[in-house]
């Protein structure tokens, strides 16, 4: 009876302490559950019996002590774990040029890339530094081509939006082609997904590459039937070659698939770069 009494306490306690771990080190997200409960009604309870120094770090930045977060950091080795931990660190002690580059070292991705986008409209310069940064730590990761042809994409993003910024009319032009360049090499990571072949078809509207454009819209259509967009691109790129028949067969079948599902993006003829041309076709 004795050792039974004996293994029943030692599973609860070892239980317990599963459930402890589990509560001090991030697995809080299912509420209500007891390893919640046991974080909330005593958050130290076991952490002093529970996990090594990374696990440790990850709970004192869990509860946002920082020093001692960082004392336990400073012992880790380096690798892409321990940098994630100090790129959380950073984000947390707010030095987010840190902390950017700690995550690219450790290919998380998404910390990343929220951390980019936070400042990106107050401070476009430094985010485009970033992304470039970003896109550069995941070139050599061959197991990260899904997160690796967003982070193109994004760079192509912020590359125009530089290129509209710029008043230089050879550094406007400069960013125009390194950001085609980012769509084509997100595509070739993903070469059916509609929101980089669309930004590829633009981009290459306002190089005046419209064989290039007429591909990339053509793609879109074949991989989306219903897409309005992809026929608004059909649509300029058929007005600037001065194909009119063609611009109108495209712009009624955007409308019509606009019209369909409801959305209230622009008019393709409303657009700024494309739209004039189209007009000349429709009127």
């Amino acid at each position: 009876m004795i050792l039974i009494a004996a293994g029943i306490l030692i599973v609860g306690w070892l239980g317990a302490i599963q459930l402890a771990s589990s509560a001090a080190y991030g697995d809080l997200a299912v509420r209500p559950s007891l390893p919640a409960l046991l974080h909330d009604v005593a958050p130290k309870l076991l952490r002093p019996f529970l996990g090594g120094t990374a696990a440790r770090a990850a709970a004192a930045l869990h509860n946002g002590d920082l020093t001692t977060a960082g004392e336990l950091i400073a012992t880790l080795p380096d690798d892409a774990p321990s940098a994630d931990l100090r790129g959380q660190l950073a984000e947390a002690r707010g030095d987010r040029d840190a902390a950017v580059r700690n995550y690219v070292h450790a290919s998380d991705v998404i910390r990343a890339q929220a951390l980019i986008e936070a400042v990106a409209v107050a401070d476009p310069a430094r985010a485009l530094a970033d992304q470039q940064r970003l896109v550069a730590g995941l070139r050599d990761d061959p197991s990260a081509a899904e997160v690796t042809g967003e982070a193109w994409w994004r760079l192509g993003q912020l590359q125009a939006a530089a290129a509209y910024r710029e008043s230089n009319p050879g550094r406007r032009a400069a960013y125009d082609r390194a950001a085609e360049a980012s769509y084509e090499r997100a595509l070739t990571l993903a070469p059916n997904e509609e929101t980089y072949l669309l930004a590829a078809g633009y981009q290459s509207l306002k190089l005046g590459a419209l064989a290039a454009a007429t591909r990339w819209y053509t793609h879109a259509v074949e991989v989306v039937p219903n897409s309005a967009d992809a026929f608004g691109g059909l649509a300029w790129s058929a007005a600037l070659r001065g194909d009119c028949a063609g611009a109108r067969t495209y712009l009624a079948r955007s409308r019509a698939r606009r019209a369909a599902s409801g959305a209230t993006s622009r008019d393709p003829a409303a657009d700024p770069l494309a739209g004039p041309a189209l007009k000349r076709c429709t009127t």
